[in-house]
C-alpha cells in the first residue's frame, strides 16, 4: 500500500511539473522545484507599477529580482518593493552594470557607495539580499584592442564589489557569457580563465546561454556544462539565464521570442531534467521583466 502511495504520489510530481512549468505559483509549486531570477531594468515599475509587476512575478515563481538602482527614485520606493517582496518569497539584488566599469570608474562608485548607504539606511526587511552586476567588458573597443588592460578592469570591479558585499554581510552576483570558459588571462589576479575566475571571486554566478534549445552541441545543456561541473567543486551556485527579447530575425535561436512561453517551458523542463541534481543549479534566470510580461 505503501509502495503505491508513493509510485501515485511520483506520478502526480511529473505530471504537475510537465502541466505546470513556469506558470505555477508559490503555493502549487512542487517541493524541490528549481528557483526562477529574473532582472528588472525598468525601476519605475516599483514607483508606478509596483503591485502589478510583483503580482506577474509571483505568478511566475519568481524567487530573486535583479532590480536596476536609479538614483534618482526616493529610497521608499525601494524599502515598500523590498519588504513587499520578501513577503513573497522572494529576495531582491541591487543591479547595475556597464562594459567600460573598473574599480575606478565614477558610476560604479556612485552604485557601490549607493547600495552600502542603503543598506545602512534600511530596516531588517527593507535591505537587498545581494550585489549583482552585469559588466560585460567584451563590448567594449578595448576589449579587442588591449584584451588585458579590458580583463585587469574587469576583475578590478569584480573584486570591489565583492569587497563591498563580504562587509555588507550580502551577496555578489555576477553575470558572464557561456564562452568566458574560453577566454584566458595571466595577471596579477593569476591565470586560468574568466569562467573560473568569476566562480571563485563571487558568491554566484548568472551564465547567459542564450539559446532556445536545450540539446545539442549549440544548446544550453552544453553550453553551460563546463561552469556546472566547476562550481559543483567549488561549492559555488549557477543559474541558467534565457532570453525572451525580440533580438530579430537573424539572432532569433538568441532568444524564446518567437517560440513563446510554452516550448521555453519545454526546453528548461530539458535542462532542469539533466542539471537539477547538481549541488551547483541555482535555477533559471529569465531576461527580463518588460519582455517576459509580453511573451506569449
Amino acid at each position: 500500500m505503501m509502495k503505491m502511495k508513493v509510485v501515485l504520489l511520483t506520478l502526480l510530481f511529473l505530471l504537475g511539473s510537465q502541466l505546470g512549468g513556469l506558470a505555477l505559483n508559490h503555493k502549487a509549486q512542487a517541493e524541490g522545484a528549481p528557483d526562477y531570477s529574473t532582472w528588472l531594468w525598468d525601476t519605475s515599475k516599483i514607483v508606478y507599477d509596483r503591485e502589478a509587476t510583483l503580482h506577474f512575478l509571483e505568478a511566475k515563481q519568481v524567487s530573486h529580482v535583479f532590480l536596476q538602482i536609479d538614483r534618482s527614485i526616493d529610497v521608499a520606493y525601494y524599502h515598500t518593493f523590498i519588504s513587499e517582496a520578501a513577503k513573497l518569497g522572494m529576495d531582491v539584488y541591487a543591479l547595475d552594470g556597464a562594459p567600460n566599469w573598473g574599480a575606478n570608474n565614477k558610476a560604479f562608485l556612485n552604485f557601490i557607495n549607493w547600495v552600502s548607504s542603503y543598506q545602512n539606511g534600511a530596516a531588517a526587511g527593507e535591505k537587498f539580499a545581494g550585489i549583482h552586476l552585469d559588466i560585460e567588458p567584451y563590448l567594449t573597443e578595448q576589449w579587442t584592442t588591449n584584451y588585458g588592460a579590458a580583463v585587469l578592469k574587469y576583475q578590478g570591479a569584480i573584486l570591489a564589489a565583492a569587497n563591498t558585499a563580504s562587509t555588507l554581510d550580502i551577496s555578489l552576483a555576477v553575470d558572464i557569457p557561456f564562452w568566458f570558459d574560453e577566454m584566458n588571462f595571466r595577471n596579477k589576479h593569476g591565470k586560468g580563465n574568466l569562467a573560473e575566475w568569476a566562480l571563485k571571486n563571487t558568491d554566484e554566478v548568472t551564465i547567459m546561454a542564450y539559446r532556445d534549445k536545450a540539446v545539442g552541441p549549440n544548446g544550453i545543456i552544453e553550453l553551460v556544462k563546463y561552469e556546472m561541473n566547476l562550481a559543483a567543486t567549488l561549492n559555488k551556485d549557477v543559474t541558467i539565464a534565457v532570453e525572451t527579447m525580440n533580438l530579430g530575425s537573424s539572432d532569433g535561436f538568441l532568444t524564446f521570442f518567437e517560440e513563446g512561453q510554452a516550448e521555453m517551458n519545454n526546453q528548461l523542463g530539458l535542462v532542469l531534467d539533466q542539471y537539477q541534481d547538481y549541488s551547483s543549479f541555482g535555477g533559471f534566470a529569465v531576461h527580463h521583466v518588460g519582455s517576459w510580461m509580453e511573451l506569449e
